[in-house]
């Protein structure tokens, strides 16, 4: 008789194999999220369980050749304490709040199951069933949890995570109705069941961690992104980010630009240092920060020079009253005693963003030219 085509799928030795591996990827990337200075609350936690899990793991493969206490009840604490952490770090991540009562809940029924089923009235069939199902539970709970994330940056990690959650909910629950029919009387015989089981566990371990991968480096693609177009000191659009975000706008759509200067910013900075002079372009950016909206947006050029751009037709003399209002704003608030801005003016097209950026110059040129801490608008400004 031949031999059924999993009886050569050995449940232990695929599961040693895949836990170690899950458990090695889990311990780099506890190491690289803490190099990068921990960036995402809830990394920390989730790749901590996925090792905890891990570890757990290769102990229910070893235990046979272990003391029950530490073979049994010691892998399944490990095992469902470390799902549920990472359920708690998924929650983390998503700027969910995390409720401890419940996940410690399920730590102390896996403790009682596996004391009670394992070592003081030994029943396999009541002890696999009710760990399966519950690991099933807090897969579920953790694919839901996962799959509703709408950041860009993490969703491809966060699908990732809750696509394994399912697949392994499913069969675990599989695994506990075979355990309560009594097909299932150890974790490492050569069954069906137990070879699809150990390697769905396995691989839903190892592809937690890839997906916690991608979470990451989703988030460091988003920092480098917001890097490249904005400013570090101010958080304002610099010029590249204010450049794509005219570029994406129809050619012909109208625009006014407002050019902003702080007057004798070199002095702020040669009398009272560049500590002050940092404070007075916060402060300033944080005022421009107002404007901002879906056809506005703020802008820092470099050193001292912002400006503000407003889409649509007939805005000429709304930003005007607005870059009125700012420099009054800015001269009752400002950090530094006496310091005040000027302000250009210029309308124009999308299309003509760099002539209209210099009209601006030159008006704002004016103002200074005129005394300082006023506005002046180009010609063809209204």
């Amino acid at each position: 008789m031949m031999p059924t085509a999993w009886a050569f799928l050995d449940p232990r030795g695929m599961g040693i194999t895949l836990s170690l591996s899950a458990a090695l990827l889990a311990l780099v990337l506890l190491i690289t999220h803490r190099a990068l200075g921990r960036r995402l609350p809830g990394m920390q936690p989730a790749a901590f369980g996925l090792l905890l899990a891990s570890a757990g793991f290769a102990l229910n493969m070893l235990q046979s050749w272990l003391l029950p206490v530490m073979g049994l009840v010691l892998a399944v604490v490990c095992m469902v304490s470390g799902v549920a952490l990472v359920l708690g770090g998924t929650r983390q991540l998503r700027g969910l709040p995390v409720r401890p009562g419940p996940l410690a809940a399920s730590c102390l029924a896996s403790l009682a199951i596996a004391l009670w089923f394992g070592v003081w009235m030994p029943d396999a069939r009541w002890r696999i069933g009710l760990l399966s199902l519950l690991l099933a539970a807090l897969a579920l709970l953790l694919a839901r949890t996962a799959w509703d994330e709408a950041r860009p940056q993490l969703r491809a990690g966060m699908r990732l995570m809750a696509l394994l959650g399912m697949v392994f909910a499913v069969l675990m629950g599989l695994r506990g109705v075979a355990a309560a029919l009594g097909q299932i009387e150890t974790t490492v015989t050569p069954t069906l069941v137990n070879a699809a089981s150990v390697l769905a566990a396995g691989m839903s371990l190892i592809g937690g961690v890839v997906g916690l991968v991608l979470v990451l480096s989703g988030d460091l693609l988003a920092l480098v992104e917001q890097q490249r177009t904005h400013d570090p000191l101010t958080g304002l659009l610099n010029r590249q980010g204010l450049r794509h975000w005219v570029a994406s706008q129809s050619a012909e759509e109208p625009v006014v630009l407002g050019m902003v200067d702080l007057d004798h910013f070199k002095q702020i900075n040669d009398l009272h240092g560049h500590g002050i002079g940092d404070q007075v372009i916060r402060h300033l950016a944080r005022l421009l920060q107002a404007c901002g909206s879906e056809h506005c947006r703020a802008a820092r050029l470099g050193g001292e020079e912002f400006v503000v751009v407003a889409l649509g037709s007939g805005r000429g003399p709304d930003l005007r009253q607005m870059l009125e209002r700012l420099r009054q704003q800015f001269a009752d608030t400002a950090p530094q005693p006496g310091a005040t801005l000027s302000a250009g003016l210029a309308l124009g097209s999308v299309g003509e963003f760099e002539a209209t950026l210099r009209e601006a110059d030159a008006a704002l040129y004016r103002a200074k030219q005129a005394g300082r801490n006023r506005v002046e608008a180009a010609f063809s400004a209204i």
